[in-house]
């Protein structure tokens, strides 16, 4: 399948929008693939990249001085990785664990940002959609925090 068929086919990119134009994004997106336990991305590594996982299963972590290493969050098929490339000073802030074989889609995130700033459609699109799994992912942070002080 071409770069361009499997970002259209993703789950992000289908509910932005019906008749979406991807071919400026697929110039600069490629198809990665990690074996499980491999690490994507470490926190405070410059995030130079949005993932779009077609297969497998990735963690997101977080390492502490008492605990070691939490999962905040485990990511799957059809789900966003990486959303610190879109916000200043473009770091990742967990690390992100590949937990079994794991495809994804790689787009460049200065291409990425050129590209949302070009089209002020497509960007408050991507924008509006991160932001809601920004959203999602802070109440994922905020449930295991309940969680670990329970315990």
């Amino acid at each position: 399948m071409s770069i361009e068929e499997s970002i259209k086919r993703h789950s992000f990119f289908k509910d932005i929008g019906m008749g979406l134009d991807v071919s400026s994004i697929a110039k600069h997106a490629q198809h990665t693939t990690f074996e499980a336990d491999h690490f994507i991305f470490r926190e405070g590594e410059d995030a130079d990249a949005f993932y779009l996982i077609t297969h497998g299963k990735v963690s997101l972590e977080l390492s502490t001085a008492h605990r070691g290493r939490i999962i905040i969050q485990t990511l799957d098929e059809d789900d966003v990785l990486g959303i610190s490339w879109l916000f200043p000073p473009y770091k990742w802030h967990f690390d992100a664990r590949a937990l079994t074989l794991t495809r994804l889609i790689k787009i460049d995130a200065v291409q990425m940002r050129r590209i949302c700033e070009e089209d002020n459609r497509l960007g408050y699109r991507v924008v509006s959609k991160l932001a809601s799994i920004v959203m999602r992912r802070l109440q994922a942070v905020r449930l295991q925090l309940v969680e670990m002080e329970e315990m």
